[in-house]
């Protein structure tokens, strides 16, 4: 189920993508208090915005920053334990950030999360709660609900709770307003996303090693299931931000799917970028063995979000639509 795109198809390069053009993406820890808060408002812009998709058909949907909610609850199924998983997140991602940029004038790039640089989450720069954080743990006595920081007063509109499934629940578009809830474990990044991790990842020798560490992975004959760093990093936070559909809820989704797309990037720049093309799998729920293999001429769907583009076009950071690296 490996494919390995010609040296010869070459890709269409960004006329304008030069180092003094490529807008970089930083670690959260490392942004100034200013960066922080231009972010945090940001965010906050595009929960004041009215939505595209019509309130009526979604009910879930009353702001902007809840499109892409419902675009990832409407393809959940398609994007997940697949083939399809880190081409259609750096687009979704890509998405966010011009938004961000068109919308709410928001002049920098997204930043991302480097789990392994934080052992003990609640003290971390993105959830101690501070001013210039994401804000902090849920409070157990109180529904989970985050206390403090710069979204305890946040309400998210889907329900959250839903786990790994094959099929969306039916009220998944329902209005359900609840506040952000959070609820904090330590032990996922530190065991299944920290530094040991990270470097096993990268040295995934091909495409399936790579897809098996990153995401969730059924054996075939148990069918029990595996823990990678996707899902490590949603279940760390937890409740909101754990729910298999509607995750982009919690604000720290798009971190934590920076760092997922720059390690992606890392990976398919090694050996002198020959890993750049690789990619297997399908567009179906654990890669069912009757459904098509992606080719790099698979068209994925964004909704109201965007276009719809081939993955050759997500394959590159730096071509086609794209301009932009790690720090």
């Amino acid at each position: 189920m490996i494919f390995l795109a010609l040296l010869w198809l070459l890709p269409v390069y960004a006329a304008e993508c030069t180092p003094q053009t490529k807008s970089i993406r930083r670690e959260w820890g490392s942004l100034s208090r200013h960066e922080r808060l231009d972010y945090i408002n940001a965010i906050k812009c595009m929960q004041q915005r009215p939505p595209h998709l019509s309130s009526e058909e979604y009910p879930a949907v009353r702001h902007r920053m809840d499109d892409f909610t419902a675009t990832h609850v409407n393809y959940a199924t398609q994007i997940h334990t697949n083939g399809a998983l880190v081409g259609w997140h750096r687009e979704f991602l890509w998405l966010w950030e011009q938004a961000l940029r068109d919308e709410c004038g928001y002049r920098g790039a997204v930043p991302y999360w480097n789990w392994s640089l934080y052992p003990d989450l609640a003290s971390s720069p993105l959830f101690d709660g501070s001013p210039t954080s994401f804000s902090g743990d849920g409070d157990p006595n109180a529904n989970y609900c985050v206390t403090n920081g710069p979204f305890v007063s946040m309400q998210t509109h889907f329900s959250d709770g839903s786990g790994v499934s094959y099929g969306r629940p039916a009220n998944k578009f329902d209005y359900t307003p609840h506040c952000l809830r959070r609820r904090l474990n330590s032990t996922m990044t530190s065991v299944y996303s920290n530094a040991d991790a990270v470097a096993q990842l990268l040295a995934s020798p091909d495409i399936i090693a790579y897809q098996e560490r990153n995401d969730y992975y059924m054996d075939p004959v148990k069918r029990e299931e595996t823990l990678g760093l996707h899902p490590a990093g949603h279940r760390a936070v937890g409740l909101t931000m754990a729910d298999f559909f509607s995750s982009p809820q919690d604000p720290v989704f798009m971190l934590h799917h920076a760092m997922l797309d720059r390690v992606w990037a890392i990976w398919q720049a090694q050996d002198g970028g020959k890993q750049r093309w690789a990619i297997n799998g399908t567009m179906s729920f654990y890669n069912e063995p009757t459904t098509p293999e992606i080719t790099l001429d698979t068209v994925f769907e964004f909704g109201t979000l965007g276009k719809s583009k081939p993955l050759r076009e997500l394959m590159d950071p730096e071509a086609y639509s794209y301009c932009y690296g790690y720090e």
